[in-house]
């Protein structure tokens, strides 16, 4: 996967100004000096430039040449830039924070002090989370594996939805498209593993070959879950075959661009009548979500596909496309097989990353 450097977005905001204002007096670029970062590394850093390009020639160039040239990604992203670096900064003061309070053996109990020192502690306690390996989501296994029925699964996904697992589809409350001062319930096309549909309908030799890579790695996962290698293997093809269809029916990052077609509101007798196999009410509940009159559909034509998948496709390769779904979401935070081989597709192959971020 290819990695990139973004330009650095204050340098180009500045730079236009800087043209602008030259254009303004009649001349050509300004050559006179520019005002200098503030202290502390606030402010628009001139040095980014390439004050040798002629700005309204190749104003590109002009503004973020030196940028470009000087500056090298960090092997642990896969891209760089200015947001990156502003991130940054506020990470390292959170580290500082949370490094402190969680080495603070006199917060009271039951105070903010205490609560983030402990939430912090037992999740950089790596000889804990090592011994540990896959017991802590076990319990949520064990639920998977007792699903009986379709309404046991649907109700295991909201469970899921609760914690934040995406499977299948998404659901949460936006501002209205047409009335930004009303907040309202939408439901989306989801539960992909892969970035978007083309990722599982693409047959150039790239994206077979990613397709092929991501099967192996599932596969991974669920040994490391203690499938055999055989029961592994056919564990992941289940998977490709439930993502893939779900794909198939999703919208395509182009059409996803076009609002206008992903404003479907409807109340929830229609709502039925979309998606006949699948109880809305229980769902809600499950959620815990509060009672509204109507919801925006983002993606009807997936979600109909999606009623007809849960009577057509097996129990069984739905519990464990759910077994897939909450390895995966927990993996960057098990144990270090989970975390790394999780890394290594993501990160590496997917993402171009070189390196793993620390897990602080």
């Amino acid at each position: 996967m290819r990695t990139f450097k973004m330009r650095p977005v204050g340098a180009t905001l500045v730079a236009l100004a800087l043209c602008i204002v030259a254009l303004g007096q009649g001349g050509g670029p300004s050559t006179g000096s520019t005002a200098a970062p503030a202290k502390g590394g606030r402010g628009f850093d001139v040095t980014r430039m390439d004050k040798s390009a002629a700005a309204c020639q190749d104003f590109y160039q002009y503004a973020n040449g030196n940028w470009l040239n000087t500056t090298e990604i960090p092997p642990a992203y896969s891209s760089w830039g200015s947001f990156n670096i502003l991130a940054e900064n506020n990470r390292s003061t959170l580290r500082t924070i949370l490094d402190e309070t969680s080495k603070n053996r006199n917060a009271r109990r039951g105070t903010t002090e205490q609560k983030i020192g402990d939430f912090y502690a037992t999740c950089m306690d790596e000889p804990a989370i090592e011994a540990a390996g896959a017991k802590p989501i076990q319990p949520e296994l064990d639920r998977i594996a007792k699903i009986a029925s379709q309404k046991d699964f649907q109700a295991q996904l909201a469970r899921m939805h609760s914690m934040g697992i995406p499977a299948l589809f998404g659901f949460g409350s936006v501002p209205d498209f047409k009335n930004s001062k009303v907040n309202g319930a939408i439901a989306a096309q989801g539960g992909l593993s892969l970035p978007n549909r083309d990722y599982y309908t693409k047959t150039d030799e790239r994206t077979t070959k990613l397709r092929e890579e991501f099967v192996a790695h599932v596969g991974r996962m669920f040994q490391l879950l203690g499938d055999s290698a055989e029961q592994a293997a056919a564990n992941a093809k289940a998977v490709m075959a439930v993502e893939t269809r779900l794909a198939e029916n999703s919208r395509t990052p182009v059409e996803l661009r076009d609002l206008s077609k992903r404003y479907n509101k409807m109340e929830m007798a229609k709502l039925a009548e979309l998606t006949p196999n699948f109880t809305w009410a229980d769902y809600f509940r499950g959620i815990g979500a509060p009672a509204f009159p109507d919801i925006n559909i983002a993606d009807p034509e997936f979600f109909r596909a999606l009623s007809a998948a849960l009577s057509e496709v097996p129990l069984a390769d739905w519990k464990t496309y759910l077994r897939w779904q909450l390895v995966n979401a927990a993996a960057p935070a098990l144990s270090s097989n989970f975390e790394t081989e999780n890394f290594n597709f993501f990160g590496k192959t997917l993402q171009g990353r070189k390196e793993q971020l620390p897990r602080w």
